[in-house]
């Protein structure tokens, strides 16, 4: 794990005092999950070209602190899932896919060219619900049922992304790519072609277009919308060479 051992080797000596890696090499030796886990970031940040490594890694460690209780280092890892989204264009095929300078003014993520245009990439992370984080704290059983479908509260939160994620598209360009990386609440995802089916019905309701849904940091699990019919869906369909 070249990248993420970089990575974390940079986050120890710039937060000395932070113990969240202090054990990560024997406690990946001791669970194979939380190595598998770790592997699939690694191979994302893989494919990337130096000065794009260099700006996330740069990312990454500013956002390391960012909390959520119940999630520890979510904000870091919600800028290592722009790893996934990079690794998607460059196998699509699209050229000069690049990673945008964080500033403060709220621009895309990913920069990358569809036939000679510029295009751009804003990537969003939804994570699991306060009810779950809640639920995964307490000793208390719960009926599976409330995992039976996504609710209103889900569904808003992936509708607010979207939204945000076509403007800052559309701050810098006409077309663009959203990408969405969902942990459900259901970790089993028993329900999953459940969820599919809202996600796709919510996106069609809302007019998304070229919009990609990865479920989970392991797996293939996805769900590709390409409902416009601009030059982009075609190429996210099947392939841009």
């Amino acid at each position: 794990m070249k990248r993420i051992c970089e990575l974390i080797a940079e986050i120890r000596s710039r937060y000395p005092k932070d113990h969240f890696f202090s054990d990560f090499e024997q406690s990946c030796r001791i669970s194979s999950a939380k190595k598998a886990h770790y592997q699939a970031y690694d191979r994302a940040l893989m494919m990337m070209d130096t000065v794009s490594w260099n700006i996330l890694k740069h990312k990454a460690s500013q956002h390391y602190c960012d909390h959520r209780k119940g999630q520890r280092k979510q904000g870091f890892f919600n800028q290592l899932n722009e790893a996934f989204a990079y690794r998607y264009l460059v196998g699509k095929g699209f050229d000069d896919v690049r990673f945008i300078p964080e500033d403060k003014k709220r621009r895309p993520d990913i920069g990358f060219t569809c036939n000679g245009i510029a295009m751009y990439c804003e990537v969003k992370s939804l994570g699991i619900s306060n009810d779950e984080i809640f639920r995964r704290s307490t000793i208390t059983a719960y009926d599976c049922g409330v995992y039976a479908s996504l609710d209103g509260g889900f569904l808003k939160k992936f509708r607010d992304a979207v939204n945000t994620a076509n403007q800052q598209i559309n701050a810098l360009g006409s077309e663009g790519l959203v990408y969405v990386v969902v942990r459900f609440d259901d970790i089993a995802l028993d329900n999953h072609q459940i969820y599919r089916r809202q996600l796709i019905e919510v996106s069609a309701k809302h007019g998304f277009n070229n919009l990609f849904i990865k479920i989970g940091v392991l797996g293939n699990k996805r769900i590709c919308i390409t409902n416009g019919s601009t030059r982009m869906a075609s190429s996210f369909a099947s392939g841009h060479r």
